[in-house]
């Protein structure tokens, strides 16, 4: 039995930082203070209590020679640092992750599309090396998983609590929020902890509903990122372009599949 086109889709659309985390990747360079992101402030503990001021609107400057060079130097870093981080270390895991699979369960009798995948996995290299491996391998899978969650629920909560107070600026102050990020964090765990114990604990159907309404969130934000970069930077700050084109690609591309995946569900 063949892999369903749209699962294959729905694994595209989510290789790397899938979905709303392509979003989050400048939120990153935000907290980090890094570049003009030193200008925009940080959401602080709850518990702790110390405020900043923050800003939405953005701070730009001026395209002189050093203003340039300095842009074109952070540019440079900014590539490498999340070269290295996000798509090298990425794109290593998932290659390491798919040849163990492979090597240990390929063609195996009783592998299921569950999360009983990863428990029988970890039997077979139990069964197949030492068993603390197994117990090893679960203890990672685990704190990757949790990790990459944990991750998701940050960003998302970083991109509803800045969009309350951008649509609704008078009603949702800057001021307060950190409360609103601290707010969608808790009613995403608490969703997830329902959806779970409600039975819906199929992780395959998740990712694929989840997939295709980010591929559709996807599709609008790739044309409004190259329409913004296209039509509100200067000249000398414009994407190369090698970038366009990517952009530009990945625009058709999750259009295609968003269009695909809706067509296919009516006329099943």
């Amino acid at each position: 039995m063949g892999l369903p086109f749209a699962t294959f889709l729905a694994a595209l659309a989510y290789a790397g930082a899938g979905g709303n985390l392509n979003l989050a990747q400048s939120l990153y360079a935000k907290e980090k203070g890094y570049g003009m992101g030193s200008y925009s402030g940080h959401i602080t503990n709850i518990l702790v209590g110390k405020k900043e001021n923050l800003s939405l609107t953005g701070v730009t400057f001026e395209p002189t020679e050093e203003n340039i060079g300095r842009f074109k130097t952070w540019w440079k870093k900014i590539n490498i640092e999340h070269g290295l981080v996000f798509w090298l270390t990425g794109a290593f895991t998932m290659l390491l992750l798919s040849l163990l699979a492979y090597s240990t369960v390929n063609k195996a009798a009783g592998v299921e599309t569950s999360i009983n995948f990863v428990i029988f996995e970890a039997g077979v290299i139990a069964q197949k090396t030492f068993s603390f491996l197994g117990t090893f391998f679960l203890l990672i899978a685990a704190l990757m998983l949790f990790g990459t969650q944990f991750s998701v629920f940050g960003s998302n909560a970083r991109i509803i609590s800045e969009n309350l107070v951008i649509f609704s600026p008078n009603r949702f102050k800057v001021e307060k929020m950190h409360l609103y990020f601290y707010l969608s964090l808790i009613l995403q765990i608490l969703a997830g902890i329902i959806i779970f114990a409600s039975g819906f604990i199929e992780p395959l159907t998740l990712v694929v509903t989840g997939a295709v309404l980010n591929a559709f969130s996807m599709f609008i934000y790739t044309g409004l990122i190259l329409w913004l970069n296209m039509s509100n930077l200067a000249r000398e700050l414009r994407p190369s372009p090698i970038r366009i084109f990517f952009v530009g690609s990945a625009f058709v591309f999750y259009g295609a599949f968003s269009l695909f995946t809706i067509f296919q569900r009516i006329f099943k």
